[in-house]
């Protein structure tokens, strides 16, 4: 029998199977093309991280380091022990130092520390800092500078009424007003009766009390999708906890924020970030997944690690409310 005299046989058989024979073809064509693929993904070598945020509250401030692990592990990322960490600060402009911070590692668990005096901060508005991190026979450096922070007001809120994708209950928004001059970038952190609201969606950054460059917002009132992110993000998987059911806030709770002065690298490094931990928020156009930039770098062009994360000296101005 030729080709041509099979095509035409299944052509009349398909038409006497009807509707129910051509699904029961096509699960058939399915499932013959299913196959198993196990994938041996090559392991690049461990990275030191470094989680350098720190600013002028009179706290301890904390920089944390430690190394990748790989991607399929569930455990934590291995603390980095042994290292030395100083903070300097200065003047790039004339090379003088005005200060120096060590921070230690007393607990052993890759949490290095500096806690001020009474009376006492590390950054000072308008000063430069630099990063030097010394491990295994290896030096790293990072830069940053203590910019003007936002002067921040207040917090206010009120009751609303139930729509689509928001619940019924208590919303907050703060007032803060950005400095004039083009420039002054900020990480605006919210707390939820002192807990920081950390999910990737709750990343609120602005430029200029904007969203980004050229938005005409500099000098005024923080624009109002930023000043109401303050709000915490409901989880929307099946059985969350925190679902949106839930309204943001309930008589009796603590709102505070802290609005972070930060540099225009640390800016653009936070929206990076954000981008790539929301990425399962864009289904099929979500990018692929890549380290973001940083701004430490080795002294050593044959560091034995290359270095990964983000060093910044920030102003804080805060506000806090309970609601009533």
């Amino acid at each position: 029998m030729n080709n041509r005299i099979k095509i035409n046989l299944l052509r009349k058989r398909s038409r006497n199977f009807g509707s129910w024979g051509l699904a029961l073809l096509s699960l058939l064509i399915f499932n013959s093309c299913e196959d198993k693929i196990d994938l041996e993904l090559e392991q690049d070598g461990a990275q030191l991280v470094v989680d350098a945020w720190v600013n002028n509250m009179s706290e301890t401030q904390v920089i944390k380091l430690r190394r990748t692990a790989p991607y399929f592990e569930s455990a934590f990322a291995p603390e980095v022990l042994g290292a030395t960490v100083t903070v300097f600060e200065g003047n790039l402009a004339d090379s003088m130092i005005t200060g120096v911070f060590q921070f230690e590692d007393a607990d052993e668990d890759g949490n290095y520390t500096w806690t001020p005096a009474a009376g006492e901060s590390l950054a000072k508005e308008g000063k430069d800092y630099a990063l030097v991190i010394e491990l295994n026979g290896d030096e790293y450096i990072s830069l940053s500078t203590a910019n003007r922070p936002a002067q921040v007001d207040s917090i206010g809120y009120e009751f609303r009424e139930s729509i689509v994708g928001q619940p019924e209950g208590i919303y907050a928004t703060f007032f803060a007003i950005d400095q004039a001059g083009e420039g002054d970038v900020y990480w605006i952190k919210s707390y939820k009766n002192g807990a920081f609201l950390n999910k990737p969606q709750e990343l609120n950054i602005a430029y200029d009390g904007g969203f980004s460059p050229g938005g005409g917002s500099d000098g005024g009132l923080f624009l109002p999708p930023i000043r109401e992110a303050i709000n915490r993000i409901p989880d929307f998987e099946d059985d969350a906890p925190d679902d949106l059911d839930i309204p943001p806030w309930t008589v009796g709770d603590t709102a505070m924020v802290e609005v972070h002065s930060i540099t225009l690298e640390a800016f653009y490094y936070l929206f990076q970030a954000r981008e790539q931990m929301t990425q399962g928020d864009n289904g099929l156009f979500a990018t692929p997944i890549t380290n973001v930039p940083t701004n430490i770098f080795s002294q050593n062009e044959n560091a034995k690690e290359e270095p990964v994360g983000f060093f910044c000296v920030s102003m804080v101005g805060t506000a806090e409310r309970v609601i009533e």
